[in-house]
């Protein structure tokens, strides 16, 4: 039984996977789990945190006492995040002093009383860049500004990690809700931003009191403060309802085109969704590139510029790219496979009917067809081309093996097999291919085995960019297939008196005794092939005599020198 049932049931339920499970998981499969477990934990964390945020705001829309509001607000900071402590600061711009106004978890009177220099600590950092700020640990913190009594007071305290978000009124801040750890860390985006949302709120609800004190705020003001923050809860619920959708995705339809249609309606605009190899000539708006481990994945992209909320939405969106994309990946692997085995027993000709049945199942290839058959062979010494690439290549029906050195393709084209294979030869220049035809079953191991030797021959005499059969290279393909030194070794011992005497005297001898065999012996023809007079020719044919002996060109030696002329002129 498939392990996705029971993974997506566990999901579903919102219960862990087993480690039982886990372990029967490939490492790209268990990371996807990862993707879609961390996508649903930040569901569940916009979903704690919209009723916090709905809480605080029936209690500033009730006319709930400023310091409860503050106090709630503090305290919710502290447990939507999940931290040791949480406080608010208020700046006094009159004293240059910056004071604790609320606090929760605090255990210390000296930190719950403290009063900081303004510029000072992780609320320096948040007044100067008027946005949210963190340490991973205040007391090594090179970037924080210290304060010896105030480092005394948050040592005492034992607080290391600190995350503070500014408290606004008409765009000048004037104060931070913080949340702190007493042990180093990171925080998180999702963090930040429901930190950053509170800091919001806690401006609502000083303005409220800034109202109710002064007696001469503005209600207008206030109700645009309202809708803010209606506008922030409004969003939320918004992100909450967009990641139920792609969670939705994952579990029922997990496709690019689903995700794309739920992207475009929940973003309003038209997207595209690409993966490396399919990139469009004319890329939308905004892009957002998909990554796992450091591999690139594909492309999110949208038709106009997103808010920071939308922005959220892509990044859950990735989570959900990232685990269709290993899946599809799990599943092309395990096809390729299962037709890696089918050509293997093509070629060593022990394909069983079954066998047959799949293959044509999965490629589409009729072993039984009237069409004609091929194994073919591709070798590159740079890189060779994609399993995609080459089904986009090949016109026809192709099973293709990748190997570490080359390419074997069981291979049914829909035309000549030259013109099938120059659409390839074409795009990839630096490609050395072979191809041998056979008809059946029974000669197709000879047929792979042809290939193979071919394609070597091939490499042996530096052929790259075209076509080798066995009417390009014949019986000395063979012979160089099998074994390229002894072929070697005799072109030395038979032709090596030619060659070197053409190297050294610009002359054509190779090339008139390769004719001269060619022709049957006839001076008259070998004149005519290479352009010359038939005078010009004796004396060449003289010249060789000397060189390799009267009996160079009969016999058993005259078939050596053939073949080693052979070959040479191949090799150039």
């Amino acid at each position: 039984m498939s392990l996705l049932g029971p993974v997506l049931s566990h999901l579903a339920s919102g219960t862990r996977v087993p480690d039982e499970l886990r372990e029967q998981l490939a490492a790209e499969e268990l990371g996807a789990l990862r993707a879609i477990e961390e996508t649903m934990r930040a569901n569940h964390t916009w979903r704690v945190m919209s009723t916090k945020l709905l809480d605080v705001s029936h209690m500033l829309n009730s006319g709930r006492e400023s310091s409860d509001i503050f106090q709630a607000i503090v305290r919710h900071a502290r447990s939507t995040i999940g931290t040791d402590v949480g406080y608010l600061s208020l700046n006094d711009e009159d004293t240059g002093f910056t004071k604790v106004l609320a606090t929760s978890g605090v255990v210390t009177e000296e930190f719950r009383t403290i009063n900081m220099p303004m510029g000072s600590g992780v609320l320096g950092i948040v007044a100067a860049t008027n946005r949210p700020a963190w340490t991973y640990d205040h007391s090594a913190d090179p970037n924080v500004t210290h304060v010896d009594y105030v480092d005394r007071a948050v040592e005492a305290e034992g607080i290391r990690g600190i995350l503070g978000a500014p408290i606004r009124i008409a765009g000048r801040t004037i104060g931070a809700l913080l949340v702190g750890d007493r042990h180093p860390r990171h925080y998180t985006h999702e963090e930040i931003a429901a930190l950053e949302v509170l800091g919001s709120i806690t401006s609502v609800a000083l303005e409220n009191a800034q109202v109710i004190e002064s007696q001469g705020e503005s209600v207008a003001e206030l109700t645009r403060s309202q809708i803010a923050l209606s506008r922030h809860v409004e969003e939320l619920q918004w992100l909450n309802d967009v990641n139920t959708q792609l969670l939705h995705v994952l579990m029922n339809n997990a496709s690019f085109e689903e995700l794309e249609r739920v992207l475009a309606e929940s973003l309003d605009a038209p997207v595209m969704l690409w993966t490396t190899e399919g990139a469009p000539n004319t890329p939308p708006t905004s892009t957002f590139p998909v990554e796992f481990n450091g591999r690139a994945l594909g492309t999110i992209g949208v038709d106009k510029e997103l808010s920071d909320a939308e922005l959220r939405v892509i990044s859950h969106a990735s989570a959900a790219f990232t685990a269709i994309a290993l899946f599809a990946e799990a599943l092309v692997d395990a096809t390729a496979r299962k037709v890696d085995d089918l050509v293997y027993a093509v070629a060593l000709g022990n394909a069983g009917r079954e066998e047959i049945a799949r293959l044509r199942h999965l490629t589409g290839i009729s072993l039984n067809s009237s069409v004609q058959l091929y194994f073919v062979g591709l070798h590159s010494a740079k890189s060779l081309p994609t399993r995609p690439q080459l089904e986009h290549l090949l016109p026809g029906n192709a099973a293709i093996t990748h190997h570490d050195q080359h390419v074997c393709v069981l291979y049914q084209p829909d035309r000549a097999i030259d013109k099938a294979l120059a659409p390839l030869l074409s795009e990839f220049s630096d490609l050395t291919v072979s191809a041998i035809g056979f008809d059946g079953l029974d000669s197709a191991r000879s047929a792979h085995d042809s290939a193979m030797a071919y394609l070597e021959s091939a490499l042996a005499l530096g052929v790259q960019g075209r076509l080798v059969t066995e009417d390009t290279l014949g019986t000395v393909g063979l012979i160089l297939g099998a074994d390229p030194q002894a072929l070697s070794a005799l072109s030395t011992r038979t032709i090596g008196p030619l060659v070197r005497y053409d190297a050294e005297h610009s002359t054509e001898l190779t090339d008139t005794a390769h004719h001269y065999l060619l022709s049957g012996h006839s001076i008259p023809q070998t004149a005519r092939a290479m352009f010359i007079h038939p005078n010009t020719v004796r004396q060449r044919l003289d010249r060789i005599a000397e060189l390799m002996g009267d009996e160079w060109a009969v016999g058993q030696r005259g078939l050596d020198v053939f073949v080693a002329l052979r070959a040479h002129a191949l090799s150039r």
